[in-house]
């Protein structure tokens, strides 16, 4: 097989949840395509890597919007400021966001890291949310952990409560964890409305 088409297939399997095999299909399923369907699709993705900025507060992803360096809901003045949701990727928020049933403020760590990962700044935005807390700390009483409910949402828990718990005395913020109306094992991207709803209910 041709390099550049080994290099396709080292690419995808960049891509979170794809193995080789699926990295592989993926890569001939693409060469596959016309000149005119790639070209098409190298555009959507260019437009939305540029139409996309990174909220300077909560760090999830948005619409890019001229002179704005904060999201829609880091914006709005209406949402609750005294809660902050810690999430692990983007599809959390979004999808808890889609359940209606919390109207506080988000922080998106970007991924997950344990007690043995030894460069765990390159994994999650752990500087990035201990700065939140010593510029915005004294406006939030409760920092709500909404990590997944899988070993590596436990040890990412460990892990942030320890580097946090210095602005958590000093503010004496309240720490609670979604209660367990999830499962083991559950992602949140896939968390329904009831069950999230029963989950914040259930936090402790």
């Amino acid at each position: 097989m041709t390099n550049s088409l080994n290099d396709l297939t080292e690419k995808l399997r960049e891509l979170p949840g794809i193995g080789p095999r699926q990295a592989r299909r993926l890569a001939f399923f693409l060469v596959r395509k016309d000149a005119t369907w790639v070209e098409r699709f190298a555009h959507t993705l260019t437009s939305a890597r540029n139409d996309i900025a990174q909220c300077a507060l909560c760090m999830r992803l948005h619409p890019r919007r001229p002179g704005a360096a904060l999201c829609d809901l880091c914006a709005d003045e209406a949402r609750e400021t005294r809660t902050l949701m810690i999430v692990e990727k983007d599809v959390d928020l979004e999808n808890i966001e889609r359940t209606g049933v919390y109207t506080g403020r988000y922080f998106v760590l970007g991924g997950t890291a344990g007690p043995l990962d030894k460069n765990p700044e390159k994994r999650i935005r752990i500087l990035q949310l201990e700065a939140l807390l010593t510029q915005h700390g004294a406006s939030i009483e409760e920092l709500i952990f909404a990590l997944s409910a899988t070993t590596e949402g436990e040890d990412t828990l460990s892990f942030v409560h320890e580097r946090i718990q210095p602005h958590v005395e000093r503010a004496q913020l309240k720490i609670t964890v979604l209660g367990r109306g999830l499962s083991t094992g559950t992602e949140l991207e896939y968390v329904d409305r009831d069950t999230m709803q029963s989950a914040l209910r259930g936090r402790n």
